[in-house]
């Protein structure tokens, strides 16, 4: 068989694996992998493992574990539930204030937990029972939990950031800051569908509390210390004070501290746990890059880089037309891949197309990063779709539904995007 066909054969074999079995992720791209390279004969099975453990030898993606751990313990330490008190005073005072607070909430989580899971996790956990008792559908309240939570990977820090730096060379400072307006627009973009559909379906018609500068500043008091979290952990990277992996090592530290010293909610006998349970969810991501790093060698390998270059024919300098495709590639593979295994099998080949065209690397990089919290929300990969679900109590398919005008919403906002990058590199730029 030509390598042509076996590249075919491979990904074939990679999504009846994940779609028709539901085999995980990184298992089955390590399988199709194996499979091509059994199949094709020429290369020694012992480049798989070389290859799976040159994925993950990284300083960079060490501190992911780390801020996965952070997201750990903001979860059980109750510093969610300070940050959800905060946003409540600043925005639950107006109609439809709970649905304003959960994505306010989420984009204050996503200045230190860097993962949307987590985030998730956390939001759920609190608000969906908080909006359920004041009349809103589980559905609804998950599929905006769900839709919250992926701003953490769009707000820094991000552990997405950090793998695509480690894959591009790009400066994970800059990326941080480049994500900080999207995320507040896809934030306020979100409080704009809540606003529409709590008129449209008469959701929280009978509020009537006030806003209350007292409240504001008591729950500011008891918020300000997770508040400034983002600014010691992006701040010491842009000032060169500590690495990305450093950083996430300082937040580990500045959030026990917190949760130990000064609220007391986190008892030494509750380390064990939450640190199995961070490596556990670190070791599954490990795993995905890995078994991704394999798969999309054997793509390179193999001059999938001219099927690409094939798609975008003669216009390779065209901007909008390279970042067309970028955005499907991404949008289309979040249906059936990680947002990790995404990364490193398609931008490796993407990037030189990029270059090409003159692209700026930060607009680009945080584009890849939108369309991976869109992946996050979509099936049958979803992952935030299946925390939210699971904390909600709600039907999938149910959740599903709702969340269609968030995923809408996020795509529009990644069109605004890629016409006025601005946005993106404004913040960069400035800190030059």
């Amino acid at each position: 068989m030509s390598s042509s066909s076996l590249l075919i054969l491979m990904i074939v074999v990679f999504l009846l694996l994940v779609v028709l079995t539901g085999t995980p992720i990184a298992v089955a791209l390590g399988l199709a992998a194996i499979f091509e390279l059994i199949m094709q004969g020429s290369t020694p099975l012992m480049i798989a493992p070389q290859r799976i453990y040159n994925g993950i030898n990284s300083v960079t993606l060490m501190g992911i574990p780390f801020f996965m751990l952070v997201g750990s313990i903001m979860e059980r330490s109750g510093i969610t539930q300070k940050l959800i008190d905060f946003a409540n005073s600043l925005v639950g005072w107006l109609r439809g204030g709970l649905c304003y607070v959960g994505v306010l909430t989420g984009i204050l989580m996503g200045g230190i937990s860097g993962s949307a899971p987590a985030d998730t996790a956390a939001l759920s956990s609190i608000m969906v029972p908080s909006m359920e008792r004041s009349g809103y559908p589980k559905a609804f309240s998950g599929a905006l939990m769900a839709s919250s939570g992926t701003l953490g990977i769009i707000i820094p820090p991000s552990m997405p950031m950090i793998v695509l730096a480690s894959i591009t060379g790009i400066s994970v400072g800059k990326l941080f800051l480049g994500g900080i307006i999207p995320g507040i627009m896809i934030g306020v973009s979100f409080m704009l569908v809540c606003a529409v559909t709590c008129i449209v379906r008469g959701y929280d018609k009978d509020h009537a509390t006030h806003f209350s500068p007292k409240q504001v500043l008591r729950t500011l008091r008891h918020a300000i210390l997770p508040i400034i979290a983002p600014l010691i952990i992006v701040g010491g990277i842009l000032t060169g004070i500590v690495t990305a992996t450093e950083s996430a090592i300082t937040a580990v530290a500045y959030t026990l501290f917190l949760a130990m010293v000064v609220y007391r909610t986190i008892k030494p006998r509750d380390l064990p746990e939450m640190f199995v349970e961070s490596a556990i969810g670190a070791s599954n991501v490990m795993f995905i890059i890995g078994t991704s790093s394999l798969f999309a060698w054997i793509l390179q390998s193999n001059n999938f880089q001219q099927v690409i270059l094939g798609i975008f024919g003669d216009s390779v300098n065209n901007k909008l037309w390279v970042m067309l495709v970028v955005n499907l590639v991404f949008f289309i593979g979040g249906f059936f891949l990680e947002g990790t295994a995404m990364q490193i099998m398609f931008i490796p080949v993407l990037l030189p197309i990029v270059q090409a065209a003159n692209i700026d690397l930060v607009a680009f990089g945080v584009t890849v990063i939108c369309n991976i919290s869109v992946g996050n929300l979509t099936p049958p990969v979803g992952v935030c779709l299946y925390v939210a679900a699971n904390s909600a109590q709600a039907k999938v398919e149910n959740i599903i539904r709702e969340i269609i005008p968030f995923v809408l919403i996020t795509l529009l906002d990644i069109a605004i995007l890629v016409l006025f990058p601005q946005l993106i590199t404004a913040i960069p730029q400035m800190m030059k």
